[in-house]
């Protein structure tokens, strides 16, 4: 299975997984909401007065948690994609792949 998963990443995959996400992010009450608190606390951070040193240390720490949750949040869809495509086999509504 996991090289179902292989195959279809290097097919587009990961382009197609933005692209669904990103439809769904701007109908989204809770995350449209979520985006502008975020927008407020980045305001209020730049405006404490911090060192240069301060700040590249907090951006580096927030990039580094954006960018474990954004694969996380792909990792889960590619889960969610393989339960799926498995879920189809076992029934028998999709044949030749390989579980």
């Amino acid at each position: 299975m996991d090289r179902l998963i292989d195959d279809l990443l290097k097919k587009g995959l990961g382009n197609f997984i933005d692209r669904s996400r990103d439809a769904l992010i701007w109908d989204d009450e809770i995350y449209q909401k979520c985006s502008r608190e975020e927008d407020k606390a980045e305001e209020e951070f730049l405006g404490l007065g911090l060192t240069v040193g301060q700040v590249k240390i907090i951006n580096n720490y927030v990039s580094d948690v954006r960018a474990t949750n954004h694969r996380y949040s792909d990792l889960s869809y590619l889960a969610g994609v393989k339960d799926t495509v498995g879920m189809l086999v076992s029934l028998d509504m999709v044949k030749g792949v390989e579980l």
